[in-house]
């Protein structure tokens, strides 16, 4: 296994691995593939993959961690979203604005993280997990924050590299769009 930035040539791999782990996704954009195709241009469109970390097998990516800190901004455009039509368009931009969250200074923030769904999630996720905490302290951060499905292996993996349960949002509103209830906010400091 190696863990890496993310490169252009694999934009189209890791959209698709994003989609496998992230059933939120496929509720926000009712097409796939449509929705694959908006990811992949604003993938792309990116000048750097800095905060984009994946773990590649030897053929294939196996997992991922997509990061921001205060210093990383990426936005999503709305424009890209339009293909859906204007209003689903908007509902699927605003949706996604659910993963998004503006770091403090002192934070590195996990927009998404994932390892493929018929992979060993311990231990690709555990090599996710060691690198996010790495990144974090090699940029000066004092904590780690992620919202994760309460039902995620993930959660297990950061909670046993010392990960604290922050809270537990119960959403009604998150089941009707996004497919699940409950998401906990995971928090770890390093200092």
């Amino acid at each position: 296994m190696l863990v890496k930035t993310l490169e252009r040539d694999e934009v189209r791999e890791f959209v698709k691995l994003l989609f496998e782990c992230c059933e939120e996704l496929k509720w926000i954009f009712g097409d796939e593939y449509i929705g694959r195709e908006i990811l992949e241009s604003y993938y792309n469109s990116l000048e750097d993959y800095e905060g984009i970390i994946v773990v590649k097998g030897e053929k294939r990516l196996l997992g991922f961690a997509e990061l921001k800190t205060s210093e990383i901004k990426r936005k999503l455009p709305t424009k890209p979203f339009l293909i859906l039509g204007f209003s689903k368009g908007i509902k699927a931009r605003l949706l996604m604005s659910f993963f998004d969250k503006k770091p403090k200074k002192d934070e590195v923030y996990v927009r998404f993280m994932g390892v493929h769904p018929r992979l060993d999630c311990y231990e690709i996720g555990g090599e996710i997990v060691d690198n996010v905490i790495n990144f974090a302290k090699v940029r000066g951060k004092s904590r780690i924050t992620a919202w994760l499905p309460v039902e995620s292996d993930l959660v297990d993996v950061c909670l046993e590299r010392g990960f604290k349960i922050k809270r537990m949002l119960e959403s009604s509103f998150a089941q009707k769009y996004l497919g699940r209830k409950y998401y906990y906010l995971l928090e770890l400091r390093l200092r």
